[in-house]
């Protein structure tokens, strides 16, 4: 046993070595993975033992491909990596001089083992569908900015007929689509194991049918059916299919399959389909025929409670609720950015012992908070420039009344606040006056009014290059 453990410590002192060969291992990066410990290595997997106050998901995010890529180097082959939190009992450690198990004893264990492998495949299977286990519906948070998304993905999950197909989600960069997308797959795999989910990015997918062409032979029917043969298909960031004919056209026969097959289709993008340019028309067609929702920024109340959220789930108190309310007021660009923030201050919380300061956040943190502000654009530089488009003063804006020529003019300096700041809904109606939802029916009013108002698409183009 003794022996064993001296060849493990060995092998886990080559695989930093060479981490620190590659600068993977320097600097912070160094107080970090010499906190972990390498348990065992089973011959297909390692199982990494890392300290209980230690953010995991910092470590997943950051050092795991690392890890990993070392450790093939070393051990001259492909290892899997299974991180376990210090004090965990995990069936891999036996007690030493441990009596011969009696039959019975062997048949249990025998029993159990089945068990193990039985389970392992169902996780193998759920693997196939390329699903993220994290992302559920149970810790998606759930507010005024995403909470017609949310109750059409659950409708979708809960109603075995077609409700609506495709459902179409939208919105910028970082607002929780792919967590909805995968907590539909994660939700319909729970109900019934059988049912054939895959969820791919339109890379993926775009990749994979270059691949099939170059290999030639039987390889493109192998991706037709492996496409058009699921029960439910998840396409994230559709918008990246634009400019790719060949792809596109193959897309639409798949969609088209799946469609008349009553197959689910769900896709998310950064904009409504009939915003994507360089889309084919039939695929906007279709990919607007079934149910839209839009996912914008959170508000600061949840925002507060995404990263209330994240610190139970990650198991951390490092921070402090000033610093939690500091993340929360100046991380409004996106859900991922305030994660990132959030999984930044925690671990730099872990490396200096204690909670730090928010002079100390606001200097690291400074990249991701500037983001929010690189178009320069203000609310109120909008709503100026707006008001002297249309003959009109700043208060005429703000006013309560209802007045057509007071009305579009607002309509649209709200469409521009949604598009060139990192507002909220919330944030923006406050703005001027109103409340979110008056600000979410503006937003739809200048959509609808986009594909036939040829004046109004070049004053919007107009204002896009003053704000560029």
């Amino acid at each position: 046993m003794e022996r064993k453990q001296q060849e493990t410590e060995t092998l886990w002192a080559q695989i930093m070595e060479d981490m620190r060969t590659l600068g993977q291992a320097g600097g912070y990066a160094s107080d970090f993975v010499s906190k972990l410990r390498l348990m065992e290595d089973t011959g297909t997997k390692l199982i990494i033992e890392y300290p209980s106050d230690m953010p995991f998901i910092w470590l997943e995010m950051n050092y795991s491909d690392s890890i990993a890529l070392s450790a093939s180097r070393v051990l001259k082959g492909a290892r899997e990596l299974d991180f376990v939190e210090a004090g965990t009992v995990t069936e891999l450690q036996t007690e030493p001089d441990t009596p011969a198990p009696s039959t019975e004893e062997k048949k249990v264990t025998a029993a159990a083992a089945t068990a193990r492998r039985a389970s392992k495949s169902s996780r193998s299977s759920k693997m196939q569908t390329q699903l993220n286990a994290d992302y559920t519906f149970e810790n998606y948070v759930v507010g005024s900015n995403n909470q017609l998304a949310f109750a059409a993905a659950q409708a979708l999950v809960n109603s075995p007929e077609r409700l609506f197909n495709p459902l179409f989600i939208y919105g910028n960069s970082g607002m929780g689509k792919t967590h909805l997308l995968h907590a539909i797959g994660n939700a319909l795999r729970t109900r019934r194991e059988d049912v054939n989910v895959l969820y791919v990015t339109s890379e993926q997918f775009t990749n994979s049918y270059i691949e099939a062409i170059r290999k030639r032979g039987d390889a493109l029917e192998v991706f037709r059916k492996k496409f058009r043969k699921v029960d439910v298909l998840l396409i994230d960031d559709v918008q990246f299919m634009a400019r790719a004919e060949k792809t596109q056209e193959e897309f639409f026969h798949t969609f088209n399959a799946l469609f008349e097959s009553g197959k689910q289709i769900v896709l998310s993008a950064d904009c409504p389909a009939a915003r994507i340019t360089k889309m084919d028309d039939r695929l906007k067609t279709r990919f607007s025929q079934g149910m839209t929702v839009e996912l914008t920024a959170p508000c600061y109340e949840m925002r507060m409670a995404i990263l209330r959220q994240k610190m139970q789930r990650w198991k951390t108190n490092l921070l402090s609720d000033d610093v939690i309310e500091f993340l929360a007021r100046n991380i409004t660009q996106s859900v991922r950015a305030l994660e990132g923030a959030l999984v930044r201050a925690s671990t730099i919380a872990s490396f200096s012992n204690g909670c730090p300061s928010i002079a100390f956040l606001r200097n690291n943190l400074a990249d991701l908070m500037t983001q929010q502000t690189t178009s320069g654009v203000s609310i109120a530089d909008i709503k100026q420039r707006v008001a002297n488009e249309f003959g009109l003063r700043v208060e005429d804006l703000d006013s309560r009344r209802r007045l057509a020529s007071l009305a579009h003019p607002r309509q649209v300096a709200m469409f521009l606040a949604r598009r060139h700041t990192s507002s909220s809904l919330q944030d923006i109606g406050a703005a001027f006056g109103r409340d979110h939802s008056t600000v979410l029916h503006a937003l739809r009013t200048v959509e609808a009014k986009l594909n036939s108002d040829a004046i109004l698409r070049d004053m919007l183009s107009r204002f896009e290059e003053a704000f560029a």
